[in-house]
């Protein structure tokens, strides 16, 4: 028998059939199948259960930790958010509460408050562009008392990178190895400062009502008011019981029960300043080990996992690579990508290749007179390399829409998972034509 009993698509009562033609004495067969369909059925089957049992163990014991902080990223209009959606929330709160800044707050020479904010529907570059004109735009401001020419500028809104730099420490107090989220749309937000108003009066404590602006060429690409999204949650939790102290007599161990917690969703502990030895789930119970000796009133930021059925204008960009035995492998054992291959399946695991396509990779090539990538995880700035004196590692991707405005960011998500795996190299990412 070439095939193996536990293959895909072995029938065993099949085979045990054929073989029993194959006797030709008809008591023997009669034997033998009697014998077959009781002990050998029941074997195999035993057989198979714990063959799976064991598939599952290694799989499970292998399982990169990674793939349970999976970060989606969206943005929404703000007339079309859903405030009852459990899987996405707004990155900042603020957004959906509605509150008119005074005139006052607008024009603060230390900590000015934007009056509007805009969302650019353009490629890396051209954002880039947007941000570094420095242009001053005409528009009208209306408050109570009426409407008054005004003069408005633009900045990039750090806000929303601020919180995924917050993030990153979270993940790094909570002994979580960091993964880039792809944080296309963030770099595409924009917030509006009014410059001057004209006859506006000495009233400064006046509410702005709106404002209307025109951004020139760059109007038919903006839109006013989105909101970026993610699976993230902000929680409280106490502890459940007493802490119970750990063997060294340091350390205490509190305890969050399962019904306290969402079922399916996975916890980071939001208290940065609080030294974790240890943070885990253990049959549904949320374990956090740390010097605290009485109970806590723990912040936690719950990751909500992917919910399928909804659907979005905007597509949500995820952050984490499909799962597969072969990648969780290689992780458990921080294998390196040596090969063109490797580095392709990298590129491809995560799923993006219906936006951009890994092509080639150059070494030592100069890239692109105009940068076409940036990097997403430009906030850390404690890495041991000089990026002076390393060689340039080229990355050669084609566009499956040359009109798709996120073409440059989505390369740029993957060239800075690149750079995570080279850092020997100054990685860099060009389109071709």
């Amino acid at each position: 028998m070439d095939e193996s009993v536990f293959g895909a698509g072995f029938d065993l009562q099949d085979y045990i059939h054929k073989r029993s033609l194959d006797i030709q004495d008809l008591r023997e067969r009669a034997l033998y199948r009697q014998v077959t369909d009781t002990l050998m059925v029941n074997l195999f089957q035993y057989l198979g259960d714990e063959q799976k049992k064991l598939e599952q163990r290694i799989l499970s014991e292998i399982q990169s930790r990674e793939s349970e902080f999976t970060i989606h990223i969206g943005v929404t209009e703000p007339d079309l958010y859903d405030a009852s959606d459990r899987f996405l929330t707004p990155i900042c709160p603020e957004d959906v509460e509605h509150v008119r800044p005074t005139l006052s707050d607008c024009l603060d020479q230390n900590e000015p408050v934007p009056v509007d904010r805009v969302f650019l529907r353009q490629n890396a570059q051209e954002a880039l562009k947007f941000e570094r004109e420095g242009a001053v735009y005409q528009g009208t401001l209306t408050t109570q008392a009426g409407a008054f020419p005004a003069t408005f500028s633009i900045r990039r809104s750090r806000r929303y990178l601020k919180q995924v730099e917050r993030l990153y420490q979270v993940f790094h107090a909570n002994h979580i190895p960091w993964s880039t989220v792809c944080s296309a749309y963030l770099y595409k937000m924009f917030d509006v400062y009014l410059v001057d108003a004209e006859g506006a009066g000495q009233d400064t404590g006046v509410e702005v009502q709106s404002v209307t602006v025109d951004f020139g060429a760059y109007e038919p690409f903006l839109h006013r008011g989105m909101i970026p999204l993610w699976n993230l949650e902000r929680v409280e939790v106490s502890t459940s019981m007493y802490p119970s102290p750990c063997a060294d007599h340091v350390h205490y161990e509190h305890r969050i029960f399962a019904h306290r917690l969402s079922p399916g969703c996975s916890y980071l502990v939001a208290d940065v300043d609080r030294v974790l030895q240890n943070v885990r789930l253990v049959a549904g119970d949320m374990l956090i080990t740390c010097q605290e000796k009485g109970p806590v009133n723990w912040k936690l930021i719950q990751v909500n996992p992917s919910d399928r059925k909804l659907r979005y204008a905007y597509p949500l960009l995820a952050n984490q690579p499909e799962e597969s035995f072969a990648s969780n492998l290689g992780a458990l054992y921080q294998q390196g990508v040596k090969t063109r291959g490797e580095l392709r399946r990298v590129i491809l695991s995560y799923g993006y290749d219906s936006v951009v396509s890994f092509q080639d990779v150059e070494l030592g090539a100069a890239g692109p007179a105009e940068a076409e990538t940036y990097d997403m995880d430009q906030f850390i700035t404690d890495e041991l390399r000089k990026r002076e004196t390393q060689e340039t590692m080229l990355l050669h991707f084609a566009a499956a829409d040359p009109g798709n405005f996120l073409n440059m960011d989505i390369m740029s998500f993957l060239v800075t998972k690149a750079q995570k795996l080279f850092p020997e190299y100054h990685c860099a990412g060009v389109l071709d034509a």
